[in-house]
Parts: C-alpha cells; structure tokens; sequence
C-alpha cells in the first residue's frame, strides 16, 4: 500500500477516535449536570423540610406559652366543680368511682399552685407589648380566684382522718401563696376599677383559704381532744329543749343523735362520759325499735362525718355564717361591677370568657353552701333548738321534705369464698334490711339487761365476759359450747370467722332445696358473707389473727375441687360434701352420727392446730351443726354470728370507724355505736368511771353554770305535775353530779377555790 494512502487511513482512524471520545465527553458532561441539578433539587427540599420542622417548635411553644396558664386555670376549675359535685356523695356511696374524688382532690392543691407560680412568671416579664400586657393584666386578675380555689368547696377539707394533722402544713402553704398572688396582684396595681374588683376577689379567696387551714386544725386530733374536754357535760341536755317537744322526743331521731354528740365525741378520744349522760343514752336508745335506733345511729354518723371531713365546725357557727355573707356580698358586687363598669373590648375574647367562668363558679360556689346550709341536719337541730313557733315548725317541716334522709350507704358487702374459689365473683353489695336491724338491735338489748342501772357498782367482769363473748355465749347458753370450743374461744378470731363462714356455706347448700329452710336462713348467709369481707378487705376493723396464710392455704384447697357446671347445684353440693368428707351423708344418717362420735379427738386437735387449712375443722363443725334440728340450727348460727359482729364491733379502734365514714359507712360502725350507748363497752372499764376527774379553772365555772341549770329546770318543772318523771330524772343526775364532784380533783393551781365552792353548795342543796 503506498505510503500516502497509509498515512491517510491512519489520520481518518485518529479523526475517528477523536470524534467518539467527543462524543462520549459530551454525554459524560450531559450526565453530570443532570445530576448536579438532582442534588440541588434534594438539598433544597430538606432544607424546606428542615425550616417546617424548625418552625412547628416555635408554633407549639407558642401555642404552650398562650395557653399556658389559661390552660392550668381552666383545670383547677373542673378539678373545683368535681369536688363541689362529688364530695359529699362519698358519704353515702360506696362504690369505687369516688377514687374521682381521691385523684381531684390530690391534684387540686398542686394544679392551682403552679398556676399562681406561671401568674408570678408572666408578671416578671417586662418585655411584652401593649397587647400583651393587657392580656397579662387580665389574667393576673385570676390570682384570687386561684386562692378561692386553694380554699376549696364546704363539701370537702380532708380527704381523710390523716389530713386534718397536716394543718400545720397547710398554715405554711397558705402564707406562701397568699404572697405569691399578692406578688402577682401588685405588679398590676392601678387606679383602674379591675384593681378595685381583684381587692374585693382577693380579700374572698383569702378567707376562703383561711377557713380551709382553721377547720383542718379544728379537727386534729388534739384539738378534738381539748374541745371535748371543753365541752364535758354532766347532763345529757346538748341543747335547751322545749318542754312541749320532750313529748316529741323519742320519735325525732335527729335530736337524739344530738344529744348523743358529746358522748361519741368523747368515746372516739378515748374518753369517758359523765354518768348521767351514759344513763340518759341508755334508756333512749332502749326505747326505739330496731329500725328507730339504726335511724339514730345513721344520724348521729352524719354529724360526725361533717365535724370531721368538710367545713362544717365553722359554717354551722356565727361566725361561719358572718363570713358566709360577707363573701357572698363580695363576690355578687364584684361580678355586678365587672359585667357593667370594665370594658370587654380591651382584653382578649378568650380571657374574658375565663373571667366569667371563674366569677360563675365563685357565684355558684357560695350559692351551693348557701343550699348546704340551709338544707341540712344542723339547720334542723337549730329550728328545733329555737323551735316553739309555728314559722320554725314549718321551716322544718318544709327542710325534711326537701332533704333526703340517707346518711350512709345502707348496704353491706358480702364475701363468699367458696363463690369466689369456683367462679372468682368479686364483692358485692346487699341492701340492709328491717329483718337483719331486728336481730341485731334485739340481741345488743338483751346483753345490755344483763349491766346494772349504775355504772359505777356493775360487776366489770360481767360487762368484759359479755362484750368479749363470740359465739361462746349463745352455745353455752344452749349447753353446747364444750363441744363447739375448738372453733370458738379456743382459736383466733379470724380463724373461727372462717372456719364458721365455710361451714355455714355448707348448711345453706343442704337446706337451699329443702322443705326444712327457715326464716333466718338468708340473714345467717348475710352475715356469714360480711364477717369474711371484713376479714379479708377491711383486716384493720377486726382483731389480729391468722391472717391471710391460713385463707390463702383453704383457697387453694377449695380450687382443688372438681369445678361444677354453672348453675348444677346438685353436682356442686356433691362435690363440696365430697371435699368435706361428708360423701352423701345426710343431718338423720345414723352412719354420719357413729363416725363423729368415733372421731379420734386427740389426732384432730392436733391437726387442726398445726394445719393452716381450716377445711379439716369445716368438716367437724359442719357435721356437728347437721346433726340439730333445722330450725334449731339456723337460730344458733343466726345468734353465733350476731355474736362475732358485736365482737368485733366493740373491738375495732374508733380511728378505723372514722376511716369508714367516707366510704359510704360500714354496718360494723353503726353496731360499735348501739353498743356504744347501750353501755356495752369496754372502754368504760379502761377510762374507769369511778376515777378521779382531773379539771382547769375554767372547767370548774362550767360546771357551776350546770348546775345552776339543774337547780333551775328542777325548780321549773317541779310547778307542773305532768313533768315528774322528768323531775326525777333530773334529781337522780344532780344525785350523780354531787358524788361525781366529790371524787374530783383540779389540776394543781387550777380552780381549787371554785372547786371547793361548787362542793359546798351542792352539799347543802335540795332537789
């Protein structure tokens, strides 16, 4: 090939090679700025997503920083509105929607107090505009009502016995926030009329929070103790009652729960009443049916309930009642005056709308203590107290219609362990019946004729073995009770409460069909039931025992049981009697009565005493009860139960009973107090009644303005010849006055002189 053509075949191959990697650089450029324009399209859109995301913090922090403290006002209202609706409902309820009442309660106090604080910190801030300031202006008008708020509704002030003893704490509390609203209040001082308002707001919520710490003082403890002291009465008058309502006494239950005041109040304080008083309840709580008596009791509670759960020792005063209408007359011309004179359009339409919520609720607050007032067992008593007239006597016709006559929940738990073994049915609740009030009202009257007329000379063993009777006295009575020892005086009483629950179970499943079921079958499985919800839901109410190994041990054993069809009571009794030992065996089977009276004793003691079971001793007790006759049976079980709650009534610390107030009221309350003023307690012997009395000063002028009313009404009624038992009465109190007196003694240094005095003229006098 010539070289010509060579070299030009060579330059068209380079001119080729050139073009392609032309071609290949374009692409490679084409390429990258393809994606070049990709990468800035990304960047940009993450920035955009970045600057969202930056600016939805800001957007929530403002709306958090707006509605900040509206927020936290509005919350302390609902939390106020809860308790004025709710509280006074847990006196007679007893179901478990009340922990409402627990968790407004328990956050109340702390959502107003960090709303006062986030009050103090907007005020602090002096970078706001003209805007903002008057929006801060108005909010910081809401301090007192934060403060009416910190002093709570009249229906409440202790949630329990425990926050009474926490006054102290309360005190500090309110000197605090008393002067962080004040703080609040004067960094928005003006000449303006919505200073002159807050003054007005400010001076209620003040008193409001005052009264809240003095009632909780007021019902410590101590304070309870100094007042009952204070109070000592040696005649059974509370209250000066009209010679034409004595007629009327006996069926106004509430003014026997009234007099019997001081003597609760004296028993819960580890007290011991005068005499007279002990005398004069006895021989009215005797005279009411059973029904009646309940009725007083249930009464009686309620006051008791008020003194020591809600406001009113003060409001139910004159004192109460002169701060009652000066707030009232605050709050109503402060509202008047903020509606007509402030002008809405200068703050924010929110905050404004706030602002009538809380001067609604305030209104509406001091409205319902009004009602609760008026509408209540202490404004009755006082119409009684000034009664006389026909105006008093309508208003308190008029207030027992309008009121309901429900003090307490008037039901009972009920607790069946072998339900609870097979099907794990929780507690319920069954309603307190007449029949239930009758047994048991009849039985506690019964022991109380057995205690002499004066308490000083009665045989203090006689009144130990009775209260400390359960079970023992109906079997001995019966002739029985060596063979029912080992399930009664000879083991704790937990043990005997479940050992007799079981076996009553068991005769209820015998008798359930049959033609031999008496009356007291359904009242001896009531009690039975109650007996084991105290035992195992309320331990603290009944004496120390065996605790909860040996149930949790019987549980189990129950479990163990084949499981019936629902509704088979036939295979459940065979079953249940198969567990028990009693195969098919029948109360009349001669073959049942030759095999228990073969029992080994001694190897059955000695399980029976070691084993935590109590299932071995539900076998021998239950054979032991089918052996009587059904009617028989059903009696003794009936009264052996009776037995165990008076025991345990009478047993159960008074600090326990309180508790039970505010959670609809426990029927082993309302029994402890019967007893109470039948006499049948033991804590007559433990503050001993023909001790010496220890008196200040001032109690000595006391008891001479007594007896001045003795020698008075004496003087009084002796002129009219249809009030003579009345006028012995009196004799005898003023009998048991003048040797009370002359085994007393003062406190050294304290009324010795007075005391002397009082002793002479009582020697000289005549009834």
């Amino acid at each position: 090939m010539p070289s010509g053509n060579f070299s030009g075949c060579v330059g068209q191959k380079w001119r080729k090679t050139d073009a392609l990697n032309s071609l290949i650089q374009i692409k490679q450029s084409r390429h990258l700025s393809f994606f070049k324009g990709s990468s800035r399209e990304v960047v940009s859109t993450v920035e955009e997503k970045m600057t969202m995301l930056k600016k939805l913090p800001e957007q929530i922090l403002d709306l958090w920083n707006n509605w900040e403290i509206r927020g936290m006002v509005l919350l302390s209202l609902l939390l106020q509105t809860i308790l004025i609706v709710f509280a006074s409902r847990r006196k007679t309820t007893a179901s478990n929607w009340i922990i409402l009442v627990w968790a407004a309660y328990l956050s109340a106090d702390m959502v107003a107090t960090v709303a006062l604080g986030n009050l103090a910190r907007s005020q602090g801030d002096s970078s706001c505009d003209s805007s903002e300031k008057a929006n801060s202006f108005i909010q910081a008008f809401w301090a007192p009502f934060l403060l009416l708020h910190l002093g709570g509704p009249d229906t409440i002030t202790a949630y329990s016995i425990e926050d009474n003893e926490l006054w102290k704490r309360h005190l500090l509390g309110l000197v605090v926030r008393v002067g962080v609203a004040f703080y609040v209040f004067s960094r928005t001082w003006g000449s303006g009329i919505l200073t002159l308002i807050a003054i007005l707001m400010f001076i209620v919520g003040v008193e409001k929070y005052a009264e809240r710490t003095w009632v909780l003082w007021s019902s410590c403890s101590k304070s309870l103790q100094n007042s009952s002291r204070s109070d000592f009465r040696f005649s059974y008058h509370r209250t000066r009652i009209p010679v034409n309502s004595q007629q009327d006494l006996q069926r106004d239950y509430l003014l026997q729960a009234y007099i019997f005041l001081d003597i609760s109040k004296f028993m819960m304080q580890n007290f011991a009443p005068g005499i007279p008083s002990l005398i004069k309840s006895r021989e009215l709580i005797s005279k009411n049916k059973a029904d009646g008596a309940f009725k007083v009791v249930e009464a009686e509670l309620g006051l008791i309930y008020d003194m020591l759960y809600t406001k009113a020792p003060l409001i139910y005063s004159r004192a109460g009642i002169t701060l009652r209408c000066i707030s009232s007359l605050l709050s109503a011309t402060a509202f008047l005056t903020f509606q007509v004179k402030i002008d809405k359009h200068a703050y924010s339409r929110i905050d404004i709308t706030i602002t009538y919520l809380l001067f609604a609720a305030a209104i509406f607050l001091e409205f319902y203590s009004f009602l609760c007032l008026v509408l209540s067992d202490w404004t009755m008593i006082w119409l009684i107290d000034k009664g006389g007239n026909a105006l008093t006597s309508a208003l308190y016709s008029l207030i027992r219609k309008l009121t309901t006559s429900k003090r307490w929940s008037r039901s009972i738990s009920q607790y069946n362990l072998v339900s609870f073994a097979f099907e794990s049915e929780p507690v319920n609740q069954k309603d307190l019946n007449v029949g239930l009030q009758g047994l048991i009202f009849e039985n506690l009257r019964k022991k109380a004729q057995k205690i002499k007329e004066d308490f000083n000379v009665v045989d203090k063993n006689v009144r130990r073995k009775i209260i400390g009777q359960r079970g023992d006295g109906v079997l001995e009575r019966e002739g029985l009770l060596l063979d029912y020892k080992w399930c009664t005086t000879e083991v704790e009483f937990s043990r005997s409460i479940l050992v007799w629950h079981l076996a009553t179970e068991f005769c209820c499943i015998v008798d359930k069909d049959g033609s031999n079921v008496s009356k007291e079958y359904k009242t001896s499985k009531c009690l039975s039931e109650y007996m084991m919800y105290l035992l195992l839901m309320r331990p603290n109410m009944l004496s120390k025992g065996f605790g909860n190994e040996g149930y949790l041990e019987t549980l189990r054993d129950l479990r163990g049981l084949k499981y019936p069809r629902r509704g088979d009571h036939v295979e459940y009794q065979r079953n249940l009697r198969e567990l028990l030992g009693l195969k098919d065996r029948g109360p009349d089977d001669e073959e049942n009565q030759r095999t228990l009276r073969n029992r080994s004793e001694s190897v059955f003691q000695g399980l029976w005493k070691t084993e935590k079971s109590v299932l071995r001793g539900v076998d021998v007790l239950a054979s032991q009860l089918l052996q009587l006759e059904s009617k028989k049976r059903w009696e003794m079980i009936n009264e052996v139960w009776v037995e165990m709650l008076a025991y345990a009534a009478a047993h159960c610390p008074w600090k326990e009973h309180t508790h039970q107030l505010r959670r609809g009221g426990e029927l082993l309350t309302h029994v402890s107090l019967l007893m109470l003023h039948l006499g049948l307690s033991a804590q007559y012997d433990i503050n001993g009644l023909d001790s010496r009395v220890f008196f200040k000063g001032r109690d000595i002028f006391k008891l001479t303005g007594e007896y001045e009313e003795y020698i008075q009404g004496i003087a009084a009624m002796s002129r009219s010849s249809p009030y003579e038992e009345e006028v012995a009465i009196k004799e005898q109190e003023l009998e048991l006055l003048r040797s009370r007196l002359a085994a007393s003694t003062p406190r050294k240094g304290n009324g010795e002189l007075e005391l002397e005095l009082l002793r002479s003229r009582l020697a000289a006098s005549t009834p």
